[in-house]
This record gives C-alpha cells, sequence and structure tokens, in this order.
C-alpha cells in the first residue's frame, strides 16, 4: 500500500458509497462567546458536475427557521485554508476477524482519508480505543500524516471504543479548529465505551462549525446489535454536522480509478464553504432550517441541496 504523487496509491475496498453533500448546518456566529444574535449557515453548494459553486448570490436562496421565513444578511465565500484533525479507530473491533489480529482495511481506509485532506488543509493524526492518542506534535502536511499512518502498522489494534469520547476529547483540546475544519474519522462505527452521547457531540461540532467526515470501515458483515446500529448512526452523525460518509468494505478490490474520481469531491466539500448569516433572534431551543434555491437557472445548475435542519440552542447566560 503506497500514497504518494497525485494519483498512484492503492486502496483495497469495495461498494464504495460516498454521502456527497450539498449541505447546511446553522451554528451560534461566536461558539465561544453567547452573542446569538446572528447564527451563521454553513454551506456546501455543487454543480451536475460536482464541481464547487463559487458564485452562489444572497438572492439565490431563502432561509427558513421552524417554518417562517428569516432574513439574510449576508452571504461570503470561505477559503481559508482547512485545519483537519484525522482520527483512526484503534479499538479491537478494527481487526480483520476474530481469528485474524492486525487492521485490516482499517489503515488503508486511513491512508485513503489522508489522501483527500486538501493541499492547502494541515492535519494531525490521532488514534483512539478506550481514549484519545496524538500521534503528531503539531499540524503538519498531509505527506508526513500518511508516513505515519504507515507507521500504525507496527502496533496491534486492542481495547473498547470511546469514539464519541475521543471526538469530545478532540474539540477540547484542538483549540486551532475553527469555522469550517473538519473532523476526519476512520471508524467501523461502534463505541461500546462512551459517556458522552451522540447527540451531544453533534451540538459540539455544529456549535463550533466543525464537520465530521467519517470513513466507514465495514471489513465483515456487522456480528452484533451494535455494530449493526453504530455503522447506521454515523450517516445520521455527519449528515447533521454538514460533513458525509465514505462507506468502505473488504468483499472485493474496487479500482484506483474510481477513488481517484471520488477524491476531488471530497477535498472540495471541505475547501469551499459558505458563510450565511441569518437576521434572526437568539435560538432559545432546537430549531429545524430549511435552506432552498429560488433562481430557476440556479436550481437547474445546482445537483442537489441536501442538509442538516437543525439550529443548535444558544447557551444559556450564567
Amino acid at each position: 500500500m503506497t500514497v504518494q504523487g497525485h494519483r498512484s496509491w492503492t486502496l483495497v475496498v469495495v461498494n464504495l458509497c460516498f454521502c456527497l453533500l450539498a449541505s447546511a448546518l446553522v451554528f451560534p456566529c461566536s461558539a465561544a462567546a453567547s452573542d446569538c444574535s446572528a447564527p451563521t449557515v454553513l454551506l456546501n453548494a455543487f454543480d451536475r458536475n460536482f464541481n464547487i459553486e463559487r458564485d452562489l448570490r444572497a438572492e439565490d436562496i431563502k432561509a427558513e427557521v421552524d417554518g417562517k421565513q428569516a432574513a439574510i444578511l449576508s452571504l461570503s465565500f470561505d477559503t481559508h485554508p482547512r485545519r483537519i484533525v484525522l482520527m483512526v479507530d484503534s479499538s479491537g473491533s478494527v481487526e480483520a476477524s476474530p481469528q485474524q489480529t492486525k487492521w485490516g482495511i482499517a489503515l488503508p481506509a486511513a491512508a485513503y482519508a489522508a489522501y483527500v485532506v486538501p493541499a492547502t488543509a494541515s492535519s494531525e493524526l490521532t488514534t483512539f480505543s478506550d481514549k484519545l492518542r496524538r500521534e503528531s506534535s503539531d499540524f503538519e502536511n498531509r505527506k508526513v500524516v500518511q508516513t505515519r499512518i504507515f507507521d500504525l502498522a507496527k502496533r496491534q489494534p486492542k481495547g473498547r471504543t470511546s469514539l464519541f469520547d475521543s471526538v469530545h476529547q478532540v474539540l477540547t483540546e484542538f483549540k486551532e479548529l475553527h469555522f469550517g475544519d473538519a473532523i476526519y474519522i476512520v471508524t467501523d462505527g461502534g463505541d461500546n465505551n462512551s459517556r458522552i452521547s451522540r447527540a451531544k457531540v453533534t451540538e459540539e461540532l455544529i456549535s463550533r462549525g466543525i464537520r465530521a467526515f467519517v470513513f466507514l470501515v465495514q471489513q465483515r458483515p456487522p456480528q452484533t446489535e451494535e455494530e449493526r446500529s453504530g455503522a447506521s448512526d454515523m450517516y445520521g452523525f455527519a449528515e447533521s454536522t454538514g460533513g458525509a460518509v465514505v462507506r468502505i468494505t473488504s468483499a472485493d478490490v474496487a479500482g484506483s480509478e474510481q477513488l481517484d474520481n471520488l477524491a476531488p469531491q471530497i477535498v472540495a466539500q471541505v475547501e469551499g464553504v459558505y458563510r450565511l448569516e441569518l437576521g434572526i433572534s437568539g435560538v432559545k431551543r432546537t430549531s429545524r432550517v430549511k435552506v432552498a434555491l429560488i433562481d430557476r437557472d440556479r436550481k437547474h445548475r445546482t445537483r442537489n441541496t441536501v442538509y442538516s435542519q437543525q439550529i443548535v440552542s444558544c447557551p444559556r447566560e450564567p
């Protein structure tokens, strides 16, 4: 397995299903403060060829919150270089099989995740089982992260899985993560050790404007209800933050051409983010949001408008 150059990496997978989203989520405009006077929508839009749309205008769209139209104060395209934390599940559940140790396809999936880090972004590698472990000393370029992933092969996955606790810890420790940044999670979706709920972590991600991209490793049919529900939960989890899911299994071999074609779509979703500021008062409870295209030409050019439909309530004053 190698990851080098533009198109010369190898990844053994089958049934790669990528849920590419033209997505939106709403969160308070300042996660560090309690000023929620102008919630901001994080918005991705792609044309019918999955190219990023960079000319979206405020008059092309409308927004509703709990069924009531919300005024649009501003729309701007955010192209700041992203910071990405790449989390790799190192628990015992990612072993190739109960009779076979080592990583199975978890490391090839992690290598692919590192490959689709935008060239302009910096990333940091972590692993998690019953606790989070930082494999990088700081944010670094993706080639260095790829090398660190190969080094993980010297270790054996073991321990229970604290997926949501680990995501919470990343959000707590990585203060450098800001609006539009992302967390890449390589996992089978299982979690048998977290104390923090998926709903709580989802709210934390949305309040910071940080998206979750899940590289869902499925190297054997789910054996338990936990494995089945965990994998299913990953779709709602990622989509609710404005992210996406890449499903990877080991039933067969997929050619690198398919994955090369997929990679620019993931990179585009991470790189291109609109800031849509809404003119509504402070959000006191979880609300539903709907964003729709109203310009006829824009609707024709845009492939889809799938997005999360939740606004996280403002933090209470102390």
